[in-house]
């Protein structure tokens, strides 16, 4: 009897590290959004910041006057995601309150930098807007009463601007 509990023992290891074995050559897998995708035809966009792509694809599309770009909706302290308030023209974040204007520069709070600008493209086959979450622009921002700021002209700029 003594054997067979011996025997028994051994085999529930043996199945056990063999399980573990077999289990590390199945890898958990995290799957990321695509990081280039197209959002739509610039004529889907008005003028202002459009919130509908924040959840799904961490998103601003803004659009002024001259052009469009897309923000990154992740705040430059900690990682947070912050929030347009479109009564205030500002970008909010919940986590230690970092305040950003609607070009991305820091008007408040620890951020250290001026929110990403992703690359924007327009597609020549479909005519919809490409965005290249890979290109980040990341300019050096300078301080000033108002904050740290970046001249909007020296942003404005391809691949992160569209001129429509």
């Amino acid at each position: 009897m003594g054997l067979g509990i011996g025997w028994g023992g051994f085999a529930a290891a043996l199945g056990g590290t063999s399980v573990g074995a077999l289990r590390y050559l199945f890898p958990n897998v995290v799957y990321e959004p695509p990081t280039v995708f197209k959002i739509g035809k610039p004529d889907d966009y008005g003028v202002g910041v459009d919130n509908k792509l924040k959840k799904e694809r961490q998103i601003w599309v803004v659009r002024n006057e001259r052009g469009i770009y897309v923000l990154v909706a992740i705040c430059r302290h900690l990682g947070c995601t912050p929030n347009w308030f479109d009564d205030q023209k500002r970008f909010r974040c919940p986590c230690h309150g970092s305040i950003y204007d609607v070009t991305g520069n820091v008007v408040g709070g620890p951020a250290p930098r001026t929110l990403w600008r992703a690359g924007v493209s327009i597609d020549p086959v479909d005519g919809q807007i490409v965005v290249n979450f890979n290109q980040r622009q990341d300019p050096d921002p300078k301080g000033t009463d108002e904050g740290l700021m970046v001249d909007e002209k020296s942003r404005e700029v391809p691949p992160f601007f569209l001129q429509v």
